[in-house]
């Protein structure tokens, strides 16, 4: 019988060994831990809405396996440099951009199975908890266009400067550059004097960043635009590395003191002509691929939800508005009602509305519903308030009476989750408060007239059982009132308090209108 040899028989046996005896799995278990310590235990901190969760992809796990995927990734490629064996490789049939192909592909092999796992958990977690959407797949995208040109770059730093300390240089300086692109996204210049590293379009091209609002993706579709470009870009990059090591014998040739930068040394052991011409095209398309992520970022703009769009790659359907499913619950006379994405925090939500709504039930203008809209609108932060007739209580997750993001907050602590929703529904119903704008509806309210609506709200917040200290207590008046100013709303706080119930009522019942026009003053408080 005679025995055919494929062609790729040759290459697989050596794959197969390169993932034999590659560093990665021995490495695997402490990448494990700071996976599960910093991005899993993160994660579980957010809502189970899946673009918020899916936000610690590159805000956290890209981190961590960036330092382990350039360290490890350098150490792989100058292992030839290490062990002293480049020029006994020489000598080999197989072209050492093959040979050296295969000792990447084997690191990037491992490292990605990694990566992916890590994404499986996250998603998995997320599915069992999550009441709307479906997992998104561009973060993965970027994600795993990240690892991989990282550890291209390692490996190539391995192979032309190999050495012992090159492995943990690549990785520390691959954190730094992470920090830089982290930065640059918030605004911040981390170098001082090194002007274009914290420019706008590097902070964009960078996946690192702040979370996005909690309700993002669900109210409005997420514009791929920005991570297209990232892929892009980074594909880019690694592309014209991996071009970059076909060339590599020449040129670490070229670099060799004995050569002394002699061109002949470099066309003596750059490898076969057709190798270097695919090699000169692999970094050439790998340039302009990347240039032109860069120059697609430089036009990027805000859209109206809050995001990122790329004129030459937006499509008009990413602005439609997504259809709103609704959960809702009623307590007293309000019926409160949140998107399906959060309704695991209906319960929650309701029991923090019910103490004030009973307080205010049946007063003219009083809410008869309370309802979750989008935290943005024409590239605005929506501010809770109320509207309509018959008057709704408008919040959003992002944003409800004086503090940002309260579904971030943990429900496990109920005042720390009980009192914005409080204050924001007293807030509008007392002051007139209008959604989106934050600002008093009609004209301005005089400093007199605001100081007897905070006094009124407090004393209200402190009947439905939350202390106005849990909120500071002056979310209405701007700045921070002097020592009499506040001392003057604590008494008349404590004298409406003082009054029956059914007195309250009845006072605000006939003077509400006055009191929100602002002429009512904390001496004619009763």
């Amino acid at each position: 019988m005679t025995t055919v040899s494929l062609p790729l028989a040759g290459p697989a046996r050596a794959l197969r060994l390169e993932l034999k005896r590659s560093a990665v799995p021995f490495l695997l278990p402490l990448l494990a831990a700071v996976f599960y310590y910093n991005t899993v235990r993160t994660a579980d901190g957010f809502p189970a809405v899946w673009t918020l969760r899916a936000s610690v992809i590159g805000d956290h796990m890209l981190f961590e396996f960036s330092a382990f995927a350039g360290g490890l990734g350098a150490w792989a490629g100058s292992r030839e440099g290490r062990r002293k064996t480049a020029d006994l490789v020489t000598t080999t049939a197989r072209a050492a951009w093959a040979r050296l192909s295969i000792a990447l592909a084997g690191t990037l092999a491992w490292l990605l199975l990694a990566f992916g796992s890590g994404v499986a958990v996250l998603y998995v977690k997320t599915a069992l908890q999550a009441t709307w959407g479906g997992p998104p797949v561009w973060p993965v995208l970027v994600g795993a266009a990240g690892v991989t040109v990282v550890t291209v770059i390692g490996f190539t730093c391995g192979v032309l400067f190999p050495g012992r300390f090159t492995a943990p240089l690549v990785a520390v300086v691959t954190l730094f550059l992470y920090q830089v692109g982290f930065h640059a996204v918030l605004g911040i210049d981390p170098v001082p004097g090194i002007h274009g590293l914290g420019s706008g379009t590097y902070g964009l091209l960078s996946p690192a960043g702040p979370p996005p609002n909690p309700d993002a993706g669900v109210y409005y579709r997420i514009a791929p635009d920005l991570s297209v470009v990232r892929v892009m870009f980074l594909a880019g990059i690694a592309v014209a590395l991996f071009g970059m090591l076909g060339l590599a014998p020449g040129v670490r040739r070229l670099a060799s003191p004995r050569s002394r930068g002699s061109v002949r040394a470099f066309l003596a052991h750059g490898g076969s002509w057709p190798l270097r011409g695919a090699a000169l095209v692999l970094i050439a398309g790998g340039l302009a691929a990347a240039v032109t992520a860069f120059s697609l970022a430089g036009t990027a703009r805000l859209d109206p939800v809050g995001g990122w769009e790329i004129p030459a790659l937006h499509a008009a359907a990413s602005d439609r508005p997504l259809p709103v499913a609704e959960d809702c619950t009623s307590v007293a006379t309000l019926r409160v009602c949140v998107d399906q994405a959060f309704s695991d925090d209906l319960s929650d939500v309701a029991d923090a509305l019910k103490p004030v709504a009973g307080e205010i039930a049946g007063l003219p203008g009083a809410p008869a519903k309370a309802a979750e809209v989008a935290s943005m609108d024409g590239g605005q932060q929506v501010m809770s308030g109320t509207a309509g007739n018959p008057p709704v209580f408008e919040f959003t997750a992002e944003h409800v009476g004086p503090i940002f993001g309260d579904f971030n907050a943990p429900a496990d602590d109920p005042a720390q989750w009980r009192a914005p929703f409080q204050t924001g529904l007293l807030d509008a119903f007392v002051a007139g408060l209008a959604p989106g704008s934050g600002q008093h509806a009609g004209p301005a309210v005089p400093p007199a007239g605001l100081a007897a609506q905070q006094a009124v709200v407090n004393a209200l917040l402190t009947a439905a059982g939350t202390a106005p200290s849990e909120i500071g207590g002056n979310e209405l008046l701007p700045g921070q009132p002097s020592a009499a100013t506040w001392a003057a709303i604590g008494a008349a706080t404590r004298r409406f308090l003082a009054l029956p119930a059914s007195a309250r009522r009845a006072w605000l019942a006939t003077h509400l209108t006055a009191l929100r026009a602002g002429t009512i003053t904390l001496a004619q408080v009763p």
